[in-house]
């Protein structure tokens, strides 16, 4: 009888530490860049490369020559940077404005032919200048497109670290099991 139920509490200790792990995230180390939100200091963030990392306080370099200490516990939000990336819709744009452009081009050709003796060739004929002029458009937008930071919140290290949404729980009773709704007031 209480095999069971031991394996049942392992398993959802297993589940929820993985959960409550994968929330954590990856700490800063030495070298990467990182945006610090410090409300106290100035309203823009600052972004810079982590020199040091000692218990209570972060040396990032925000400048050429200038290395700023901050508080942990003045710092508000802290982000990791995951490098540059595109827009999805510019990096893709080579692929559909062409097809766009075929599309319409074939479409209004079919449509409004500008030859009478073969209408089905006067489509074709526009839809390739479409499909050109649609390569040429997404090619300006792949280029013109500016890349992006993106940055990955780190979770605070102070406080509670419960959470706060309600989450069930199972424990073992004296006899079978008992079930619970645990949540953070």
């Amino acid at each position: 009888m209480r095999r069971p139920i031991l394996a049942l509490s392992q398993l959802v200790l297993a589940l929820g530490l993985a959960h409550a792990m994968a929330a954590q995230g990856p700490p800063p180390r030495v070298g990467d860049r990182i945006r610090l939100t410090v409300p106290s200091l100035a309203v823009k963030p600052f972004v810079g490369i982590v020199e040091r990392l000692p218990a209570d306080t972060i040396l990032v370099r925000t400048g050429a020559d200038v290395l700023s200490a901050f508080p942990l516990d003045q710092v508000d939000r802290l982000e990791l940077s995951r490098g540059t990336r595109s827009p999805g819709w510019s990096r893709a744009a080579l692929l559909w404005m062409p097809f766009a452009g075929f599309s319409v081009g074939f479409a209004l050709g079919a449509a409004k032919p500008a030859s009478r003796t073969d209408p089905a060739e006067s489509g074709l004929v526009i839809g390739v200048m479409g499909a050109v002029v649609g390569l040429l458009a997404g090619a300006v937008t792949t280029i013109a497109a500016e890349p992006r930071e993106e940055w990955a919140t780190v979770p605070a290290r102070r406080g509670s670290r419960t959470s706060l949404s309600p989450s069930l729980y199972v424990a073992p009773a004296t006899r079978g099991l008992t079930l619970g709704l645990r949540a953070g007031f």
